[in-house]
């Protein structure tokens, strides 16, 4: 990839983050960090994980409740 469509994808890129609020920012975030890890490491079986993975309004309001703790 040429070095000059790197530079101009990288500054749409932090553009179009400034279009979204920081907790859209972070929602797609987790999601995405939360895809991947399942991408990246499935599992074997493929059988539904017996603990579900908490979604981004759980851990949002896990997350207020220890910096709330601080």
């Amino acid at each position: 990839m040429h070095p000059v469509s790197i530079i101009v994808i990288s500054v749409l890129l932090i553009a179009l983050t400034g279009c979204v609020s920081k907790d859209q920012f972070y929602r797609g975030m987790y999601e995405g960090l939360k895809t991947r890890e399942t991408n990246v490491h499935p599992q074997i079986d493929q059988r539904p994980v017996p603990q579900a993975v908490m979604p981004y309004e759980e851990y949002e309001a896990e997350r207020q409740k220890l910096q709330d703790n601080k």
